[in-house]
């Protein structure tokens, strides 16, 4: 399985963890953004105005975004 980080968290940051996220042979990782800390990276991700909710379990922990049971660290 291939780790994956993501540099830029805004829309296409986001669509692209909601994509990694469902895709078998990759794993979300990291996420670096400049903005923001991890707790509103979290409440953008699992509200989307244009998508809609994520259907998952999205919470935080410290620096650390839970998707689904899976950590993704955030810088």
């Amino acid at each position: 399985m291939a780790r994956v980080g993501i540099n830029g968290f805004g829309r296409i940051g986001r669509l692209a963890a909601r994509a990694l996220h469902n895709h078998p042979s990759l794993e979300l990782v990291h996420i670096n953004e400049l903005k923001g800390d991890a707790e509103t990276a979290a409440h953008l991700f699992e509200f989307d105005t244009v998508h809609g909710r994520y259907e998952g379990d999205v919470s935080v922990d410290g620096d650390t975004i839970i998707i689904d049971g899976s950590d993704v660290t955030y810088s």
